[in-house]
């Protein structure tokens, strides 16, 4: 892991990302890709993204002839072998330049593509970050150059805007997190006309997600007293809890724009800020058919629930952004607090434990494997409370 230089509670800088947004911004592809010097642009999505001809029309109208390939290869979780796919797709047709079309899954094939390319030689498992037995983050260098991503953003995943990503090998039940500062997005595009051709459920389970990272970073162990990022997920957490209703169950237009700018914030801070709900759910969505949103969705309030022993004025801090009245004690309040949570979950239909979500009764030794590997889980090093294996058991069987 590469030396901190800066002391955490002394140095701010915001990601590198560059922000277009609003009705009709993708038009602004043209010259984004004639900025970056793009010339062989390669575009990644999904298979239900790729049949969606108003998205891809408007896409294909800013970029042009210099398309190289369309690789709709994206799959839920970013199985390994689809990232290899697309980085063979990528050295086939000398792409210089990746667009990821979708949410989280297009956007961490992206980065994936781009990273195993240029890291050619090197495994997944060479790649992927590990937590220590002191507890420390240990990430591997990645110091090859790499080529640009873009991202064009019609989900709430906010994967777009970290240097962060996640592959899967589902042989082993492993979900393998890489971190590298270069394959962060050059530029996202939030276009709500774009996402408001998603269907309801996928932006309501992916909605959850990004509320989830809004609170992670409040309550973070490394992001909890950065006033910068603690600005951004204060905002973030009130445009999505105010909005995620409205944009979902009314199509509304001005709330989906929000709650599209709400996912966008949610994840600045996000490395560093990510800590014991992305942890569980790595497990979770790798040992079960649960999507990503969803885990997050699962394990949000037992989350908030088991951080506030250790952290209650942060917590507080995140029942103030969801506007949550003040009065009686903080115990009160927090009870409050997560009942309008679970309130949200009911009216968007998303689940609230892993039983809702279609998992059967688990055994024992089988929580015990999955708390194991939890308790183990990177994220874990930015939790404010220490979360061993028992502790992680707990809440699985809380979760189920």
């Amino acid at each position: 892991m590469s030396e901190q230089i800066w002391a955490l509670d002394s140095h701010h800088q915001y990601e590198q990302n560059h922000f277009f947004y609003g009705e009709g911004c993708v038009q602004d592809l043209t010259s984004l890709l004639d900025e970056i010097g793009a010339e062989r642009p390669m575009l990644i999505c999904g298979e239900n993204v790729g049949a969606n001809e108003f998205v891809m029309g408007r896409i294909d109208d800013a970029v042009g002839d210099r398309l190289v390939h369309i690789y709709k290869g994206v799959r839920s979780k970013t199985p390994e072998s689809s990232a290899d796919r697309g980085v063979e797709l990528k050295r086939e047709y000398d792409a210089d330049c990746i667009i990821s079309v979708g949410g989280g899954s297009a956007s961490d094939t992206a980065k994936a593509i781009v990273a195993k390319d240029a890291e050619e030689g090197r495994s997944w498992d060479d790649l992927k970050a590990t937590i220590t037995d002191g507890g420390q983050l240990d990430v591997p260098p990645m110091p090859e150059p790499k080529d640009p991503v873009v991202a064009i953003s019609t989900t709430l995943s906010a994967a777009e805007v970290s240097e962060a990503f996640g592959v899967t090998d589902f042989d082993n039940e492993e979900r393998k997190v890489l971190v590298d500062e270069k394959v962060r997005s050059t530029a996202c595009f939030y276009d709500p006309e774009l996402a408001a051709t998603t269907p309801s459920y996928t932006i309501a389970s992916s909605g959850m997600n990004a509320l989830d990272h809004a609170v992670e970073v409040r309550y973070s162990a490394v992001t909890g007293d950065n006033p910068f990022y603690q600005a951004t997920a204060e905002k973030a957490t009130t445009l999505l809890f105010e909005n995620l209703e409205a944009a979902v169950l009314e199509d509304d237009e001005e709330a989906m724009e929000k709650v599209l700018y709400g996912s966008a914030l949610s994840a600045l801070g996000i490395i560093g800020g990510y800590c014991i709900n992305h942890a569980m759910n790595h497990v979770v969505c790798g040992y079960h058919d649960i999507s990503h949103g969803d885990g997050n969705s699962i394990l949000l309030q037992h989350g908030i629930r088991y951080n506030f022993e250790a952290v209650p004025d942060r917590v507080m801090s995140i029942a103030d952004a969801m506007g949550i009245e003040e009065g009686g004690s903080d115990e009160e309040r927090l009870e409050t607090m997560l009942s309008e949570i679970d309130s949200l979950q009911e009216r968007l239909g998303v689940p609230r434990s892993m039983s809702e979500a279609g998992v059967d009764e688990m055994p024992d030794e089988h929580v015990r494997e999955m708390a194991e590997h939890a308790a183990h889980d990177p994220g874990m090093a930015a939790n404010p409370r220490p979360v061993d294996a028992d502790a992680a058991f707990e809440i699985l069987q809380d979760a189920w």
